[in-house]
């Protein structure tokens, strides 16, 4: 047999395809955990600002230890006061953000905390 007009050979087309597979699957699986590392960058970030805003916020209007933040916060920073630059942000992995106690750190907290979107004071 000549193997000079000969193309490629089955085991030969299959061995590339699995490799190619392998190091697809590789990339995909690192594509998605660095996204997910990413969202959670992002979410402690807008937590960060979101304390340090409340903190502004309690310190201009005098609000005292203990009140609970939720309503008060939220009507302040959305009727432009400038606490928070373009409104209140939202977490990217679609977690919702809980606003504790004024005093009591952290102030706010996002509902996928258990995922590691959480502030380290």
């Amino acid at each position: 047999m000549n193997r000079s007009d000969a193309g490629f050979t089955l085991i030969e087309l299959m061995i590339a395809l699995f490799i190619i597979s392998v190091l697809f699957t590789i990339a995909a699986y690192s594509y998605i955990k660095s996204n997910s590392a990413a969202k959670k960058t992002v979410c402690i970030a807008n937590l960060k600002e979101i304390d340090i805003a409340i903190d502004q916020w309690v310190l201009e209007n005098h609000i005292p230890a203990g009140t609970p933040v939720s309503g008060l916060a939220v009507e302040g920073f959305n009727n432009g006061y400038g606490y928070l630059r373009g409104g209140m942000p939202k977490c990217p992995a679609r977690g919702e953000y809980i606003f504790g106690t004024v005093g009591i750190p952290p102030q706010v907290t996002c509902s996928k905390e258990s995922e590691g979107h959480k502030l380290h004071q």
